[in-house]
């Protein structure tokens, strides 16, 4: 029995996982394979080919050639059907035993580095992205944290340092609006994956906007 230590999961997550972790770590250690013999498949542990035919470790499952199926879809199948689903039956049991381990391995990377970046945003006070149109031009928007008790809510910003305004759905239609007209408990109003999503929903339509206002200006009949 493999008894490797439990890495650290989603917690909304770490119950379920760590059941998963335990089932397989309890498993039969080592690659598992299949043998095929025509007639009958076996699923083992450290499956050795030899010239009477094979060598293992251990024998984990052995699947009958005529298994109960109920399955409508498969009432008119033949014996070579049946025995090509038996083989993947037995392929994807085999596989499981390193599939379920480096599965578990890439959640928990992804957690830790989940958690890296948490730890970093918890430290930035804003971050941009950027506004693009057709022309080529760049400008940018202003995703940004909250002062005092918004601290942990965000907004969409035009980065200005003075007479700063922010992005908000309501107030008689989508638009910008001075902070200084509404505080700030209007605008800091997100939590981070809202306004990330709301970041680049505004910089589409600045992007438009430029667009518009410069091909509206732009002189009928002259260069392009």
């Amino acid at each position: 029995m493999n008894r490797e230590p439990t890495p650290t999961y989603p917690e909304q997550h770490a119950e379920y996982l760590a059941e998963v972790h335990a089932r397989q770590a309890a498993a039969t250690e080592g690659d598992w394979g299949v043998c095929d013999e025509g007639t009958l498949v076996e699923v083992v542990a450290g499956l050795q080919e030899n010239s009477t035919g094979y060598h293992c470790r251990r024998q984990i499952a052995r699947l009958d050639e005529e298994p109960i199926d109920n399955i409508r879809e498969h009432a008119d199948w033949d014996a070579k059907q049946d025995y090509a689903q038996l083989l993947a039956d037995a392929e994807f049991m085999a596989k499981a035993r390193t599939d379920v381990q480096r599965l578990l391995g890439i959640i928990a990377e992804e957690h830790r580095r989940a958690n890296e970046l948490a730890a970093l945003l918890e430290k930035a006070r804003d971050f941009r992205i950027p506004v693009r149109n057709t022309l080529g031009g760049y400008g940018e928007l202003t995703i940004e944290r909250g002062p005092g008790p918004y601290d942990d809510r965000w907004a969409v910003t035009d980065g200005a340092l003075r007479g700063k305004r922010f992005w908000h759905e309501g107030l008689g239609g989508a638009g910008w609006h001075y902070l200084s007209d509404t505080g700030p408990s209007l605008a800091y109003r997100h939590d981070l994956v809202t306004v990330v999503t709301l970041g680049e929903k505004v910089a589409a339509i600045e992007g438009a906007r430029i667009d518009a206002e410069v091909k509206a200006a732009r002189i009928p009949g002259g260069p392009q």
